[in-house]
């Protein structure tokens, strides 16, 4: 085994990694998202409000475009993220914790 090889595994028995990584994922989830949708909620909502103000100005696709696809695209987005973050969360939950919570 090298030097190298040695001070690299002394350095995670030291760090170990394993809980680390465990507790450093599931605080990055958590975290995520109870403040990560709060800071992007916000430029969601702005660029939702930007469009439909745009909207009566435009004309054709663009109106459409302002009016309700980008809205609801936006929304969509913002929906699914919030749903894939919470599954991420509980499954972090209960794959490294056994159930037990933050």
């Amino acid at each position: 085994m090298s030097d190298w090889v040695k001070i690299r595994d002394s350095v995670e028995d030291a760090l170990k990694i394993e809980e680390v990584g465990a507790t450093l994922k599931c605080r990055f989830v958590g975290w995520l998202g109870d403040e990560g949708i709060g800071f992007i909620q916000p430029m969601a909502d702005a660029i939702i409000d930007e469009c439909k103000k745009d909207a009566p100005n435009e004309s054709g696709w663009c109106k459409i475009r302002d009016a309700f696809v980008v809205p609801v695209a936006v929304n969509i987005g913002m929906a699914l993220l919030k749903l894939v973050i919470e599954k991420a969360a509980n499954e972090v939950i209960a794959n490294d914790f056994g159930g037990m919570g933050r």
